[in-house]
């Protein structure tokens, strides 16, 4: 089979359910590309639009919860009014609509798979004005339906949880087009979470008795771990340990490097490829509630702390989390500290968050979508 799968650099995440779907193709030995969407109009396009998000989100993320809700609200709207009602986010995205299917027709691609909105309108766009016969799927990196959703046309839609159903209902999509196969994740976080904590603290070279927190604040740094981290410094002990890291975020890299210089009790890292291994490693994680470091922590077995949520996607991710067990949040820095230092010595607490995780987590979703794609190709 050979897949098409169209992500869009607005953080890390999408990259990352896109770089695990495309893993588990691999595995199998089937053709698959992973192409940012944006950038069919353009790589100036594409860093324009990509660049301006993550300064919102970053500078104004009050604004982004606002236009978030607008996009929420206008997506009903345009569905219940009228199906040819179009959004501006589908206006925008139907400009490259040309471009990217002279590369699905020129490469002879079986299906498509989008793992963000923008693209989703592209090819929604293709399939009502072009006619295009390839399947599209679509798959949520949120725990809640995304704005917009309902004016797309995807055959399949793969949602992030069967809790998630509500919300795609009441924006009038179908149950029939929704597999809650979960959100997907890397093979190398599916199968090393059945390694031990001593194994991992080995590997990093940890104590057995080292008090462990482990923080991150998304691939492009968002967040306030320094305050976070100064809390726990402060009231910790010889053996609280803290690892930091930092994505993308050069700057806050050195932040960390100037706040804490000589304290030996700190691990900094920038962005790393290892994240699985200090999950094995930590006793509990403080994280942005992005969907897939989130996801990640869920499928690891880790107690979650959720820091500060953007309005919008990740204040959802958050109501979801909380809901089932699987975390508890805090809104501002001292906040985080304290429940993380007494989350630290509450191993009752701990041990009930990782047993809602067991329960509610999705077992390998890239392996449940892949599967299903395949067997709906042939």
């Amino acid at each position: 089979m050979k897949v098409l799968i169209l992500s869009c650099n607005t953080g890390g995440g999408h990259n990352t359910a896109a770089k695990s779907i495309k893993e588990v193709f691999d595995l199998q030995g089937d053709e698959c590309e992973v192409k940012d969407a944006l950038s069919f109009g353009g790589q100036f396009a594409s860093d324009l639009v990509c660049d301006s998000y993550i300064e919102m989100v970053k500078k104004t993320p009050k604004l982004f919860g606002e236009i978030y809700k607008m996009g929420s609200k206008l997506g009903q709207i345009n569905n219940t009014v009228s199906d040819k009602l179009r959004s501006p986010v589908y206006l925008v995205n139907k400009v490259y609509a040309d471009a990217l299917e002279d590369h699905i027709l020129k490469n002879n691609f079986d299906a498509v798979i989008c793992v963000h909105i923008f693209p989703a309108e592209a090819m929604t766009h293709l399939k009502r004005r072009h006619d295009l016969k390839q399947k599209f799927y679509f798959v949520a990196t949120d725990y809640y339906i995304c704005p917009m959703l309902e004016e797309t046309t995807p055959d399949v839609i793969f949602s992030a949880h069967p809790d998630s159903l509500f919300t795609y209902l009441e924006h009038g999509i179908p149950e029939s087009k929704i597999v809650p196969a979960g959100i997907p994740v890397s093979q190398s976080v599916v199968n090393s979470s059945v390694s031990s904590k001593a194994e991992a603290r080995k590997q990093l070279g940890f104590a057995d008795d080292d008090e462990a927190y482990l923080l991150m604040s998304g691939s492009m740094g968002f967040g306030d771990t320094i305050d976070i981290a100064k809390y726990i410094f402060e009231h910790g002990n010889s053996h609280t340990r803290v690892v930091a890291i930092t994505g993308n975020n050069e700057e806050m890299y050195k932040e960390f490097e100037r706040e804490f210089a000589g304290e030996e009790r700190l691990v900094l890292l920038g962005f790393t490829k290892e994240v699985p291994l200090y999950m094995s490693a930590c006793d509990l994680l403080l994280t942005k509630p992005g969907g897939l470091s989130s996801t990640e922590a869920l499928v690891k077995g880790i107690p979650i702390i959720h820091t500060s949520p953007i309005p919008g996607c990740e204040s959802e991710n958050v109501q979801f989390f909380t809901e089932h067990h699987l975390s508890l949040c805090a809104n501002t820095p001292a906040d985080a500290g304290r429940l993380a230092v007494t989350l630290m010595h509450d191993d009752f607490l701990r041990n009930q968050i990782i047993e809602a995780q067991k329960k509610y987590r999705c077992e390998n979703s890239a392996k449940q979508i892949v599967d299903y794609i395949k067997k709906a190709g042939n």
